[in-house]
């Protein structure tokens, strides 16, 4: 009894100091410089600068995996600035993921030290061009006002590759949107703007689409190349073997745009397909596996139906991209 007595009254000693040291600590990812739509994750260990280039210096370096609340972009949004235990910074894009309307941070950020930049694109405008809130809202009758013409202003985001192009321009101290036929490019590359496309579901499954494509059709020609080699009789090495083929295409974005079924659907079995025969070449180098030429031919067999879903889906992703409402 008195053993318990000394053991409680060392419990409610010890409690209040317990508690002190547990007591949570202000979040380093919450944000202090106020709301933000976007939020970026980065993918490896990254650099915090204090301006948006390497030549700054390096504040801090932010682990993996952390996320972090954005203020602002550059111009080409090859960097974004970042809040990281309450101090700002730059971090370049090519680290980071985001979620989020990437387009609404300020160009230049908030409370930037003072740096020298190029524009990424500078335009003038060869008639009174009207301008809009935001590229979805571009339809006569919805225009905020008209930028006069041989008005030079900088542009800072595009929706679009090809064609009418629409571009976000800075003007008046505000980011407008409005129309390329209205403008003349003079200096930079249109093209190196930011691409606002993968903001909707059909730019997102089009990009996605065309990328597993590429990557299906890499790991079909390297174990279409290994089956043949083995049927003609040569030795192949079992290391390293082709790399499985992973799907990116997002089920939701699917289900919203039905005219990609058909090129999924057959990208799903040239997947399917080249993967069997990759796991089957895994297998056969296995210790003790008796390999036939059966088995060698079937496997063939396999990648040409693969084969015929892959040329399925390359007919289609042109007249995919054709069809892109925001191109």
């Amino acid at each position: 009894m008195k053993n318990m007595f000394i053991f409680c009254l060392f419990l409610l000693l010890l409690t209040p100091a317990a508690a002190q040291d547990a007591a949570p600590e202000a979040t380093p990812d919450a944000p202090i410089f106020g709301p933000t739509p976007v939020y970026v994750t980065t993918q490896d260990f990254s650099s915090l600068r204090a301006g948006p280039g390497r030549a700054f210096d390096r504040l801090k370096v932010v682990p993996p995996v952390t996320t972090l609340p954005a203020y602002g972009r550059t111009s080409d949004t090859q960097w974004i600035q970042v809040e990281y235990e309450g101090t700002l910074g730059w971090i370049a894009s090519i680290l980071l993921v985001w979620s989020g309307n990437v387009v609404e941070l300020p160009v230049d950020g908030i409370n930037p030290q003072p740096f020298i930049r190029r524009a990424a694109a500078l335009a003038e405008t060869i008639r009174d061009t009207p301008y809009y809130a935001s590229f979805t809202s571009m339809v006569p009758g919805s225009e905020l006002g008209s930028i006069p013409a041989e008005t030079v202003v900088e542009l800072t985001g595009r929706v679009g590759e090809r064609g009418y192009i629409r571009v976000q321009a800075r003007y008046n101290g505000q980011l407008v949107w409005i129309g390329t036929q209205n403008l003349n490019v003079f200096e930079g590359n249109l093209f190196r703007l930011l691409d606002l496309s993968y903001l909707f579901s059909y730019g997102r499954l089009f990009l996605d689409l065309q990328d597993n494509y590429a990557l299906a059709l890499t790991s079909y020609d390297q174990i279409v190349d290994v089956w043949q080699r083995i049927e003609q009789g040569n030795q192949v090495a079992c290391s390293p073997a082709p790399l499985l083929v992973e799907r990116e295409l997002v089920a939701t974005d699917v289900n919203k745009e039905p005219v990609f079924e058909g090129a999924v659907l057959a990208l799903n079995d040239a997947i399917d397909d080249i993967n069997e025969t990759i796991s089957a070449f895994e297998d056969a180098c296995a210790p003790g596996f008796v390999l036939t030429l059966d088995y060698v031919q079937g496997q063939l067999a396999t990648l040409a139906e693969a084969q015929r879903s892959l040329i399925f889906v390359g007919s289609l992703l042109e007249p995919l991209r054709d069809r892109n409402p925001v191109s």
